[in-house]
């Protein structure tokens, strides 16, 4: 049986904070996969005549907003400089954002931020063009967990004005979060899906089903249909099945009505399929589900690969819908193989894409299309890898101790969240292309893992 397939995990209580100190991690090293340079980017803090907000409130604030373009994979945020603050407090902007002065700081762009009662307005500078852009105001209420997520859109919105990319910071993380059984009933762990924000910080449960809830997955966003659903498997009718919940809450409904265990769902971008392992069949499979974006199973699922005497797992489907990337050991060793996501007569010829290490799994195709991400062991730890499709290249993208698993792309492909795991428990990172230090976005009792990026 492949490791890491078959869980046996549970909910939580007494979580009091998933999100501590936001750090970077010095031991877990990214090998960069572009060379692609950050921009550096001055954040001032907020200007405020109004006590409205006391200053650790701000202070807060101004946090979140560093972190986000600290982290965008396009910026840097330069240190505290009391010149440069004096400098924005200038009521006039010819001379708050002249241009030689930036120049001279080594300061690409310039964030302003006044805040006037309530109402947080922001300037953002671009030193290279000598252009200004005022955003429109954001209306802070006091409510930390409201005014962070509207920090993290203006982190977007900046990120967007200045290079055309939608940025990733408003996005949220589904994961799994195990902990020791409170109860005597004598199962010794158990699970529930939980999401925070991209940063870690406000965690909140979505599943209470009291059992081993795993393997978080969004449904990709649609412009025509609901976007605040989620599969994920959970244990509590005793076999693994996979179940649709929602990011309201509430209680998950179940899926596929097919016997034996149901593990590892992964949906197609275009909503039309799902893909789990099972076995049904007496091995442990690949099947198929067609699926209709609103009224859910089309037909019956059907077995999509199978092999003598091996195991199939952690199916991804490519970003058109038309391949799905899985795990087989029926070549001896874990690897990773490339098959079309379409139903035939003939059985699919699977193509082996990972030859560099025996030990492979929990592929993730990134939404450009142009790499898998998948975890690899490496000189005895599990690192993450990336597979190339252009030149059929693997390259290693973490080093460092922890057994590091489950890699998941964001939306920008440029992005990936993971967990890395020691002895003593699990926890959330999130590495991007173009910056050499994993974040650690998540601390405290408790295995955190599984994680994967929401709306």
């Amino acid at each position: 049986m492949i490791k890491c397939f078959f869980f046996l995990l549970v909910l939580t209580s007494g979580f009091n904070q998933i999100h501590a100190e936001v750090e970077t991690n010095p031991e877990i090293r990214v090998h960069l996969a572009t060379t692609s340079g950050l921009s550096p980017i001055y954040v001032g803090k907020i200007q405020t005549k109004d006590a409205v907000f006391d200053s650790s409130y701000l202070n807060h604030l101004e946090k979140v907003l560093a972190f986000d373009l600290n982290h965008n994979s396009s910026t840097k945020v330069t240190g505290y400089s009391s010149t440069m603050e004096q400098l924005l407090t200038s009521k006039e902007n010819q001379t708050a954002f002249n241009v030689n002065s930036w120049k001279n700081f080594g300061v690409s762009y310039a964030v302003r931020i006044q805040l006037n009662a309530r109402a947080l307005i922001a300037t953002v500078f671009n030193a290279d063009e000598g252009s200004i852009k005022t955003f429109p105001e954001v209306s802070l209420t006091g409510d930390l967990a409201h005014d962070r997520r509207q920090i993290h859109k203006l982190a977007d919105g900046i990120h967007k004005a200045l290079f055309q990319i939608d940025g990733i910071a408003s996005h949220r993380i589904l994961f799994a979060y195990q902990v020791k059984n409170p109860r005597s009933d004598g199962t010794e762990w158990i699970s529930e899906i939980w999401e925070c924000d991209w940063d870690g910080a406000n965690p909140h449960q979505l599943t209470h089903d009291n059992s081993y809830s795993v393997t978080p997955v969004a449904l990709p966003h649609h412009p025509r249909y609901n976007n605040d659903s989620f599969l994920y498997v959970s244990y509590k009718l005793g076999q693994p099945k996979i179940y649709i919940g929602s990011l309201k809450g509430g209680t998950g409904k179940r899926l596929i009505n097919l016997r034996g265990n149901q593990l590892l769902p992964a949906i197609s971008h275009q909503r039309d399929k799902i893909a789990f392992i099972c076995d049904a069949g007496g091995r442990t499979d690949l099947f198929l589900q067609p699926l209709h974006p609103t009224n859910g199973e089309v037909g019956k699922p059907v077995q999509l690969f199978s092999y003598p005497r091996s195991t199939q797992a952690s199916p991804t489907f490519s970003p058109d819908g038309s391949k799905i990337a899985f795990v087989s050991d029926k070549d001896g060793g874990m690897r990773i193989y490339i098959i079309p996501a379409t139903l035939s007569q003939k059985r699919a010829n699977a193509v082996m894409i990972t030859k560099q290490n025996r030990e492979n799994s929990c592929p993730c195709w990134s939404p450009d299309g142009t790499k898998l991400a998948y975890s690899a062991k490496t000189n005895g730890i599990r690192q993450i890898w990336i597979y190339h499709f252009a030149t059929g290249e693997e390259t290693q993208l973490t080093s460092g101790p922890g057994h590091k698993e489950n890699p998941c792309w964001a939306s920008n492909s440029r992005h990936i969240v993971f967990n890395s795991t020691d002895g003593s428990g699990s926890e959330l990172y999130i590495a991007n292309l173009n910056q050499p230090e994993a974040v650690k976005i998540s601390n405290g009792p408790g295995k955190k893992h599984y994680p994967t990026w929401g709306p």
